[in-house]
């Protein structure tokens, strides 16, 4: 994890007998993201150059050169970002101090990641102005990305001086370690506290980094104690990832293969017949259910209806079957002793029954039957 700190505090980091930490490529190289002090820091608004993106940087030094005290070809320039109002936000730093800040890690042994001005460490809240502390010098933050640093005699006039043009005055936080560092008039108008910069816990954003271009770190010179273990414990993540997929994919498999086994024995018991492999029996239980649906249509269809709607009524009425005619819808049954039948309610629901007795020779003796002619109200329902 890259740790965070303000380049002031990097003294800390010499050794006791004065000597530096070896050369920043050397193994003891830290990787840390440095405040810097906002004092030597400028942010300038331009208008958005119509030339292509890639040709700013080449632009943005002589579209500057007229707010910038310095020569240009002596600055170092990073583009922020955009304002509220869509211009580009340019911080403008010499390339003398760049280099002084840079030396100054490398004397400390610390890799450095990141540079960002110091008076982003602030906590930013709209429509408050916050005022922290920094040996003598006030830093102010007006704005998500807006603010600057100044000793404090000069810092509290320009306080007033943004407070006197803004329409709607903004509240005012200063954290300072006596309150008689403020002049009085401002004591009365801001909340005052003590609390101090925790440079290690600031929200550092990086979209502030004073390193790019010639400056940008590059990851060949992080100490090998930095990525050493992260790639150690990427090696391992893969390997434990690759052990688990192995033995996920064989239980995976063995349970594939103990449902396959437990689909084929209930296939066999519940559908004797030939044996059918697990790839088969998706399509021998289709052709059962097909071939049990055309059978139950055909028992609900047309003159076998109909044989099955008379099984309750012919229950019991010691009747004889002399001779049955079925065509697709009707039916006709001629029976002998059928003298129940005649007292009964002969109804089916869904068929018309007609009933005509008439007399028949049988072994050479004329003998009375019963001639029953069914016919579905509607072909193919009861």
């Amino acid at each position: 994890m890259v740790s965070v700190d303000h380049i002031y505090n990097l003294d800390r980091r010499i050794t006791n007998q004065g000597a530096a930490f070896e050369s920043v490529a050397g193994s003891n190289a830290v990787p840390m993201q440095l405040w810097v002090p906002s004092e030597r820091v400028g942010l300038h608004l331009i208008d958005v150059p119509t030339a292509p993106e890639r040709k700013w940087p080449e632009l943005i030094p002589w579209l500057l050169e007229d707010r910038i005290l310095q020569p240009v070809a002596e600055m170092h320039f990073v583009i922020a970002g955009r304002s509220g109002s869509g211009q580009l936000q340019i911080m403008a730093v010499s390339h003398e101090d760049m280099r002084e800040w840079q030396r100054v890690a490398d004397n400390a042994g610390v890799a450095v990641q990141g540079m960002v001005p110091d008076y982003l460490a602030l906590p930013w809240e709209q429509g408050r102005v916050n005022v922290g502390w920094r040996d003598g010098h006030c830093l102010v933050r007006t704005g998500a990305d807006q603010g600057f640093a100044a000793s404090a005699d000069v810092a509290w006039t320009m306080i007033d001086s943004l407070l006197a043009t803004e329409d709607a005055r903004p509240r005012l936080s200063i954290s300072v370690p006596d309150p008689m560092l403020v002049p009085e008039h401002l004591r009365q108008l801001a909340d005052i506290n003590d609390a101090s910069i925790d440079w290690t816990f600031a929200d550092m954003s990086m979209a502030a980094n004073l390193l790019s271009g010639q400056y940008r770190p590059s990851t060949g010179s992080l100490p090998a104690s930095t990525w050493l273990p992260a790639l150690g414990l990427g090696v391992l993540a893969l390997a434990l990832m690759m052990g688990y997929l192995q033995l996920s994919s064989s239980f995976f498999h063995s349970q594939v293969q103990a449902l396959e086994k437990q689909l084929v024995r209930d296939y066999s018991r519940l559908l004797p017949g030939a044996r059918q492999g697990s790839t088969d029996i998706r399509a021998a239980v289709a052709a059962r259910l097909d071939a049990g649906f055309v059978q139950q249509r055909a028992l609900t269809d047309g003159s076998v209806a109909a044989l099955l709607a008379l099984d309750e009524l012919m229950t019991t009425c010691d009747c004889d079957l002399i001779s049955l005619v079925a065509d697709k819808d009707s039916l006709e049954l001629t029976v002998g002793n059928g003298e129940k039948l005649k007292t009964r309610d002969l109804n089916i629901p869904g068929y018309q029954i007609a009933i005509t007795q008439k007399s028949v020779d049988r072994a050479g003796a004329a003998t009375d039957v019963l001639v029953l002619m069914i016919n579905p109200d509607q072909v193919g329902r009861l």
